[in-house]
């Protein structure tokens, strides 16, 4: 485990970007976005430990991962997030969490109910997503506003998730439904 192997260099690089203010932290987070291999990942998890709400042990953030607001994010123990991820908003991942490649996750909706506003200019609604432990979400999901998934479920690639399931199910489809329980 990579994170095994340089903890201490770890250690060392996080107590120096701790010092950093949060607006040169997120540059260089935006800087280091597509740098590929074990160092990439390495300064990635470094700087999101330091700007996330929480963040674990073993999250891998592999190249092309794009985060808004990341401060209102958490990440648990062994998260992976694959390339070309796009990550907004009010967001928990749970432990043993894996999330396949050009995912995306939105913990905010625009409204249209004030039809005297053209609905770029609605409200804007932000609900929480949660995604609890021991979860798969395949390649190419959409997770929407205020989703809960709960622990051992699967949801199956090109899936859009706009509600929550409870646990041991695979979700697959648009919008995504229980397939079977695991």
């Amino acid at each position: 485990m990579i994170f095994n192997k340089y903890k201490l260099l770890i250690q060392i690089a996080y107590g120096v970007i701790s010092v950093l203010p949060l607006s040169l932290c997120r540059l260089l987070l935006v800087l280091v976005r597509n740098l590929t291999g074990y160092l990439g990942i390495g300064l990635r998890y470094i700087l999101v430990k330091r700007l996330a709400r929480s963040c674990g042990d073993n999250v891998i953030i592999k190249e092309h991962v794009i985060f808004d607001a990341i401060h209102l994010m958490d990440f648990g123990n062994n998260v992976s997030i694959n390339p070309f991820c796009y990550i907004a908003g009010e967001i928990s991942f749970g432990n043993d969490i894996s999330v396949a490649h050009t995912s995306a996750f939105h913990s905010a909706n625009h409204t249209w109910d004030l039809t005297n506003v053209i609905i770029d200019n609605n409200p804007v609604i932000s609900k929480r997503i949660f995604i609890d432990n021991d979860v798969w979400i395949g390649c190419n999901c959409v997770i929407l506003s205020g989703v809960k998934l709960s622990s051992r479920s699967i949801v199956g690639a090109g899936s859009i998730v706009t509600k929550g399931f409870d646990k041991n199910v695979l979700i697959a489809g648009n919008p995504a439904k229980v397939v079977k329980s695991i």
